[in-house]
């Protein structure tokens, strides 16, 4: 940004801005969505029943297609989403796709809170609530990866746009790292591998699943209202 500032013009000082302020809300979203390698699956191991039908289950690992099949049903319904509203002139800013993307992710662990109320005696919840985060959390990382490198190669000076590539790629290797910061707060203790209170389990993932769904939101209604702002510095790239 200091390099932007004494080597480029105000206009394109402003674009390297927005890109770097988007990029810190990239490294948000990403932190709270890789929790799917660890809490998430540490969740569906200790806290969720797996069978998908009475004489059918799968692994807490297996949980992981979840997102994967997602992601290929919806990727070509957002592509005609998109297209559809930018012929009318109604798709949405790069900033606002991103603050829908972060209020998705805290929508996702919100609606897994609200399953855990429908937990059995044996504290464990339905395969479902947990494939119901991963939706909502697919249709989030729909309106945020794939505009991502994107939005970098145009608000990026000419000069730099690939440095800015390798930032872009940093922010996320960051957010690998605090979210095994933010795994390590949702620990339960253990022995020899095995949790022996599913009940102290279910409300310690609960707690920080609130927290962090709440936090998300939060964030995500902070860049909306600061889309308007973003967007006079983005000077028409879309």
């Amino acid at each position: 940004l200091i390099w932007a500032w004494r080597n480029g013009s105000p206009k394109e000082f402003q674009m390297m801005l927005a890109a770097m302020v988007l990029i810190v809300f990239n490294t948000v979203f990403w932190t709270l969505f890789e929790q799917a390698g660890s809490s998430l699956t540490l969740f569906a191991d200790r806290n969720t029943d797996l069978h998908v039908t009475s004489g059918f289950s799968i692994s807490a690992g297996q949980t992981q297609f979840f997102n994967a099949i997602f992601i290929v049903i919806l990727a070509p319904l957002f592509s005609i989403l998109w297209n559809t509203l930018a012929k009318r002139g109604l798709e949405p800013t790069i900033p606002i796709k991103f603050s829908i993307a972060l209020m998705g992710v805290g929508a996702g662990f919100l609606f897994l809170v609200w399953g855990s109320q429908f937990a059995g005696t044996d504290f464990k919840v339905a395969l479902w609530w947990l494939a119901g985060l991963y939706f909502i959390h697919s249709v989030a990382e729909l309106c945020i990866s794939p505009v991502g490198l994107s939005m970098i190669t145009k608000l990026s000076i000419a000069r730099i746009v690939g440095m800015m590539m390798g930032v872009w790629f940093l922010s996320i290797s960051v957010a690998q790292y605090v979210a095994g910061m933010v795994a390590q707060v949702a620990s339960v203790e253990t022995v020899g591998g095995q949790v022996t209170n599913l009940k102290v389990s279910l409300d310690t993932y609960v707690g920080v699943f609130t927290t962090i769904g709440e936090i998300s939101v939060g964030i995500g209604v902070l860049l909306f209202l600061l889309s308007a702002g973003l967007r006079k510095w983005m000077h028409g790239v879309k």
